[in-house]
């Protein structure tokens, strides 16, 4: 499907690449069709037969330009948008309040714009207002704007009444607050403190440090960390767990085996246990730890405490959690309460079937393991798709 799909897509874009003809005009000469006035200029490629010789040329062509008459009118159009673009955030030039938006560009004209103002201490050139010289009657500023076209030049000339901004209650008093504070500041500029003003237009005022929320953000970040040890923990615990459960099916052919030759050479369930655990110990130093004879060692020792033998193997299979350690735990528990007549072939049965089982697992991890390789493939496919097909849609789109 990936291959059928990647297949017609890469088809239709080379139809759609290589369909393409040129626009003629009346008398069949091909034509470039050039970008409207106010969109730049345009960028396009093309393939060039001279004779028997064939190149690309890219050709930069420019974008239309207006005619005399179309500039008038263009620029009166300017004159009206202006008056809107400059209000910025306020309703009307007769109550300016907030910034004006002084433009650098007409949209979708082509038209450039520069500013000249009679009064920069209420507007400066980037249309913010100085609040500490506006007035409450306010002030008048005349704007002039130049409208520039290539050669062509236009001038625009309209008035804005300036006011301070409106101000709310609380940054009144803020206002009133700071005032306060820099009349006492210079009449106590010789003291070692300043005195904070204790009321504000006949209401009380009363300082204080702002409140600082670091703790809260420590406690946060100390529950998120808790909550990710404790993740952590239990991820790491089941995969110890996992880890050890796969160790002990791996090792359970291996033991069976072992003590099945045991029973068989004579030896007694006891004896084969203790020998078995014997060698382990001599080994466990070049080998590790296993858990499956770690079990068994600590079975010895419940044995040598007074534990009953038969429940010694009970405990070992249900220790090791598993249903074949069960199974073979609860045969040599049976073992000692009804004989031990057909105790062997019942071993040897049981590791054929632990043999098969091992050849099972081990045709599953690898399975598994072709199955984990299937998403480095795709991505690495996905990657060779982008590659190839998104050059050609931006191709398309240019």
């Amino acid at each position: 499907m990936i291959f059928l799909s990647a297949s017609a897509v890469a088809l239709l874009i080379f139809l759609a690449d290589n369909s393409r003809s040129l626009p003629t005009d009346e008398s069949g000469v091909s034509v470039v069709e050039r970008n409207e006035p106010g969109k730049g200029k345009k960028t396009e490629s093309y393939l060039v037969q001279i004779g028997e010789n064939e190149s690309e040329v890219t050709l930069e062509v420019n974008e239309q330009q207006y005619t005399e008459e179309q500039l008038v009118q263009v620029f009166a159009e300017a004159q009206k948008k202006l008056e809107i673009l400059v209000l910025g955030e306020n309703k009307s030039l007769d109550e300016v309040r907030s910034n004006l938006n002084l433009v650098n560009e007409i949209p979708e004209t082509g038209i450039l714009v520069s500013w000249e103002l009679d009064n920069y201490e209420v507007i400066n050139i980037l249309g913010e207002l100085q609040e500490e010289n506006l007035t409450d009657n306010g002030t008048i500023v005349e704007l002039k704007a130049l409208m520039r076209y290539g050669e062509e030049k236009s001038e625009y000339c309209f008035a804005a009444h300036v006011y301070p901004p409106v101000q709310s209650e609380e940054q009144h008093q803020i206002l009133m607050v700071r005032e306060e504070i820099e009349r006492l500041d210079e009449e106590t500029e010789t003291d070692k403190t300043l005195p904070l003003p204790d009321s504000i237009d006949g209401q009380s005022v009363f300082w204080s440090y702002p409140r600082n929320y670091r703790g809260a953000a420590v406690f946060f970040i100390g529950i998120v960390l808790m909550v990710f040890v404790y993740m952590h923990e239990q991820q790491r615990e089941k995969e110890q767990k996992q880890k050890r459960e796969q160790q002990l099916c791996r090792d359970y052919p291996q033991l069976i085996s072992k003590f099945t030759l045991l029973l068989g050479a004579g030896m007694t369930v006891r004896k084969a246990w203790y020998r078995i655990v014997e060698d382990y110990q001599k080994k466990k130093p070049d080998r590790g730890v296993c858990a499956v004879y770690e079990e068994m060692e600590r079975s010895i020792y419940e044995m040598q405490g007074g534990v009953p033998e038969s429940e010694c193997y009970e405990r070992f299979g249900e220790r090791c959690g598993i249903v074949i350690y069960r199974k073979f735990g609860g045969l040599l528990s049976q073992n000692l309460k009804k004989g031990s007549k057909g105790l062997v072939p019942m071993l040897k049965q049981e590791s054929d079937n632990a043999f098969e089982e091992r050849k099972n697992r081990a045709k599953q991890l690898g399975e598994e393991a072709g199955t984990k390789l299937l998403l480095p493939m795709f991505l690495m496919l996905a990657v060779v798709l982008a590659v190839v097909i998104i050059p050609a849609f931006l191709s398309i789109q240019l």
